[in-house]
């Protein structure tokens, strides 16, 4: 408990009052600093106070303001009347434009008007052609001066030009083999030529031959057939195949070609003639295409391209088709009874394909 007094001195000695140290090198009161964005918050409100209109016109305002500064009272009629008689005062006509004067002939003009001057840009018809004359003649005379450069120029290189074959080192060259008997070095050699002349008959002379075999008894020959045939087709060259299985002639024809090569009566297939010469079989055309030298010999040849037979609608590329007057049977009736062996197929009762041949 205890008296109000001692409980006063009690209150007092719990209040905590700031003391500065005494090396501080200032004593400041902190509640007296600002922040800044509270002190531009007040600015911007004084200044929008400042800036609210009033409803007292400017004049009577500042009427008023002289009548406050002044040292002798005034009463309120006296200010009432002075007021009144500013806003009785009629404002004074704003003065009018003076017209600007028009002059009506050359006379009336005054002497120090200066002439307009003559823009860039401006120019009559006259002066437009002339100019463009000008410009011509002068293109046209470096157009002259520039083709007779490039002429002389060109004059100067045809002259110091010279060919591949009078070149010293070639012209040496050509002259020594001359005297041994040999043939020139830059003499275009036949590719062709290194292959034997063997030409089959109907047309061999002039485009390529295939002897091929349809039967698959062989399974080696049929597929060496095959690839024969693929070879040539990738080159796109129009190639005649000539089955043997299908027409004993063509056996017989190979046979003739071939019989100078090997003495034995049987003749393997496939085999390759290229306009006239004999390349060989499967392995040697296989060969040449790897290494890039038979589509050097196709091209030297000028063998046709395109698709060939394989686009005929009536064998289908066969070559061959079952014979109309027997149905590919071999047999015909004649007086009657009798059967007899039919003269237009041959032994497998085919005739060649009147579409394509």
């Amino acid at each position: 408990m205890g008296c109000a007094s001692s409980q006063h001195k009690r209150n007092k000695a719990t209040v905590d009052v700031y003391h500065p140290a005494p090396a501080s090198f200032a004593v400041f009161d902190i509640s007296a600093i600002e922040e800044p964005w509270l002190i531009v918050e007040h600015a911007t409100q004084e200044h929008q106070e400042k800036e609210k209109l009033s409803h007292v016109p400017e004049t009577i305002l500042e009427k008023l303001h002289t009548f406050e500064k002044s040292d002798s009272p005034h009463s309120w009629e006296e200010v009432s009347k002075v007021v009144l008689e500013d806003l009785k005062r009629k404002p004074e006509p704003e003065p009018k434009p003076k017209p600007i004067p028009v002059a009506t002939s050359a006379e009336e003009e005054p002497a120090n008007k200066k002439t307009p001057r003559k823009s860039v840009s401006f120019h009559t018809v006259e002066e437009l052609d002339a100019k463009a004359k000008k410009l011509s003649s002068t293109k046209s005379a470096e157009l002259r001066k520039t083709e007779s450069m490039r002429t002389e120029s060109t004059r100067t290189e045809l002259e110091s030009f010279k060919s591949v074959k009078e070149n010293v080192f070639l012209v040496k060259d050509r002259m020594e083999r001359e005297r041994e008997g040999k043939p020139a070095s830059f003499v275009k050699r036949d590719p062709l030529s290194e292959f034997p002349e063997k030409c089959p008959r109907n047309g061999g002379a002039d485009s390529v031959v295939l002897y091929t075999t349809s039967l698959r008894g062989i399974r080696r020959t049929y597929e060496d057939c095959n690839r024969a045939r693929s070879v040539l087709e990738t080159h796109r060259v129009v190639f005649d195949e000539r089955d043997v299985s299908l027409h004993a002639e063509f056996l017989t024809e190979l046979k003739e070609l071939l019989l100078g090569e090997s003495e034995s009566k049987s003749v393997n297939v496939p085999r390759v003639f290229v306009k006239g010469r004999y390349i060989g079989g499967v392995e040697e055309l296989v060969e040449l295409n790897e290494t890039g030298r038979l589509g050097k010999i196709l091209s030297y040849a000028r063998v046709e391209k395109g698709v060939g037979r394989q686009a005929c609608e009536g064998c289908g590329g066969m070559r061959f088709v079952p014979c109309l007057e027997c149905g590919g049977s071999c047999k015909v009736l004649k007086n009657g009874d009798k059967k007899e062996r039919c003269e237009k197929c041959n032994e497998n009762g085919l005739v060649h394909c009147p579409a394509c041949n």
